[in-house]
């Protein structure tokens, strides 16, 4: 099935007409849902806009929608008490918490695994400058929002980056020269540190690594509002 994001300009949102077609599978007689515009998809905590989905995708993203600010709240509390156990783990001792914690961490990971299972990919999202943009839509299902939209744009090419590539530059540079300045610190200290920061290590590396994935080519352009539009017949069908 060959797809394309569709791209509705934020004057355009409020008086949207949505044809009654699944925009994950182009299915008619689909379920509306809310869903989550915020590439972060923190459930309730963000704007939703309601669309719609195929049956199997519409109960996985309910579900996701539900699960995803208990999730949330799980993982800042861990990560706080992870912070406190390393300001404080060289004046007080902590044992059997280290395993505590790594339960914690795994029964999170496992939770969000939960959360995300059968969610498409590809949802809907509200971009930096309010546009909301819907990729991977069916042509078919892209040629009838449109008909009914004069202002929607059918878009070929890749969403922008939400961020400058100055921006995911100096993320990646910042986060692995941390983690090669955490590795000789901890290498050449001469004494015995925290597992923690030893945990804390491959994190930074990681995270950097991502960073540097992201970093969009000189010739992308960035927080671009418009796309060029394909071949889409604007005849209603």
């Amino acid at each position: 099935m060959k797809r394309i994001d569709l791209v509705v300009p934020a004057a355009s949102i409020a008086g949207l007409r949505i044809p009654p077609l699944a925009i994950t599978t182009g299915t008619p007689d689909p379920q509306w849902v809310e869903v989550p515009l915020s590439r972060w998809r923190l459930g309730k905590l963000r704007p939703a806009g309601t669309f719609p989905l195929d049956a199997r995708s519409a109960r996985s993203v309910r579900r996701a929608v539900r699960v995803a600010p208990w999730s949330v709240l799980a993982a800042l509390v861990l990560l706080i008490v992870w912070s406190v156990v390393v300001a404080l783990e060289a004046y007080v001792s902590f044992p059997g918490l280290l395993t505590v914690l790594a339960a914690a961490s795994l029964s999170i990971s496992v939770l969000s695994l939960v959360r995300d299972r059968g969610v498409p990919k590809h949802l809907p999202y509200r971009t930096r400058f309010g546009d909301l943009r819907i990729p991977h839509v069916p042509v078919e299902v892209a040629q009838q929002w449109v008909a009914l939209n004069p202002g929607v744009l059918a878009a070929d090419e890749p969403a922008p980056r939400p961020h400058s590539r100055r921006f995911y530059v100096g993320w990646s540079v910042g986060l692995l020269t941390a983690s090669a300045g955490l590795a000789v610190v901890l290498a050449n200290n001469g004494r015995e540190d925290s597992v923690l920061l030893w945990m804390l290590l491959p994190v930074l590396f990681v995270v950097g690594v991502v960073a540097a994935l992201k970093i969009p080519s000189p010739g992308t352009g960035v927080g671009v509002r418009t796309w060029p539009p394909v071949n889409v017949d604007r005849r209603t069908p």
